[in-house]
């Protein structure tokens, strides 16, 4: 038996020209540890609540171990976290995150990213959540994206606006390190998408439908 019969998540696979996504597996982990290790945050810009991208490599590296491994350990149809290695020419540069809360009624999820420091102001931001979003619409039927960026975080917030998302709001709330922040939402409905990437190949979908007990 295959692992992807046990975890049909793992049989998705998402490709548009040379950057491909799919699910983090444990071989991806050291090398994804290797790149988060030279920075993920530029300028100190705050990106995260909780701020996984310092400490020791060794640190660094048990923390994403152990965040994707929970991934796997909580998801639940009605609650859910997959994680996709992303990689440009075969080599990893970062993770773009996906979650659903009720997804086969409520056909929404959020997203959210990470790119390693020399992989950034690239387009591969863009690139990378332009792919969630397509594969979302075409094979599983979402009809919301929502996000959110940290006041100060102008590189995630023109991904947002280059996509078609609108502002949603804003809240307080408090980091990791007790510092305040102001967490800006925004919101994309499918029907104000505009599909451009025709190069898109997706492996996997049927599975995961099947998994996630989407209505066909």
């Amino acid at each position: 038996m295959d692992i992807s019969e046990i975890w049909p998540p793992f049989a998705l696979h998402l490709q548009s020209g040379d950057m491909e996504l799919s699910p983090v597996r444990e071989t991806d982990i050291p090398e994804l540890a290797d790149i988060a290790r030279g920075g993920v945050r530029r300028d100190g810009i705050e990106a995260f609540l909780v701020d996984w991208g310092s400490g020791t490599d060794e640190q660094i590296a048990l923390s994403l171990a152990q965040y994707h491994w929970s991934t796997r350990a909580n998801f639940t149809v009605d609650d859910w976290t997959m994680e996709f290695t992303v990689r440009v020419d075969g080599l990893a540069v970062g993770v773009q995150g996906v979650n659903g809360h009720r997804y086969p009624l409520t056909k929404a999820v959020s997203t959210g990213s990470w790119l390693a420091l020399p992989e950034q102001g690239r387009g591969y931001g863009t690139r990378m959540r332009r792919i969630i979003i397509e594969t979302f619409i075409r094979y599983f039927d979402a009809t919301r994206f929502d996000t959110a960026y940290f006041e100060g975080n102008v590189a995630s917030r023109r991904v947002s606006e280059k996509l078609g998302y609108s502002p949603n709001g804003h809240r307080s709330t408090i980091g990791q390190n007790g510092t305040a922040l102001t967490e800006h939402h925004m919101v994309l409905a499918a029907e104000n998408y505009v599909h451009t990437d025709s190069d898109l190949q997706v492996t996997g979908a049927e599975a995961f439908r099947t998994f996630l007990t989407i209505a066909t």
